[in-house]
């Protein structure tokens, strides 16, 4: 299982991704952390901005969170992780995203 692992801090989230393996596994986790309770929606894009998959659309308290990706059905390319929340209980908004690269 690949692991996605790039660290980004901004005022109201952490973003990891970014370590994975030679193997084969067309698995992988992408963590997360919201520092207040947002919706949370994290996307998975290809170069043409396709969205190839929503792995989270929901409101999220604060906290740690993982969220799992198959791209076994994808072709090989780059691929882009968007994380975006905006937050409830006040007017904050967070967009950040990690461009992967797929090599099968």
């Amino acid at each position: 299982m690949k692991k996605i692992q790039c660290s980004f801090l901004l005022f109201i989230f952490f973003f990891f991704g970014c370590k994975s393996s030679i193997l084969d596994d067309p698995s992988t986790v992408i963590n997360y952390s919201i520092a207040e309770r947002s919706h949370v929606k994290l996307m998975v894009e290809n170069m043409y901005n396709t969205i190839v998959a929503t792995l989270v659309d929901q409101e999220l308290n604060a906290g740690y969170y993982s969220a799992d990706f198959n791209s076994d059905n994808l072709a090989e390319g780059i691929y882009f992780f968007t994380l975006e929340a905006r937050g409830l209980e006040n007017s904050s908004y967070y967009k950040n995203t990690k461009q992967i690269l797929l090599v099968k």
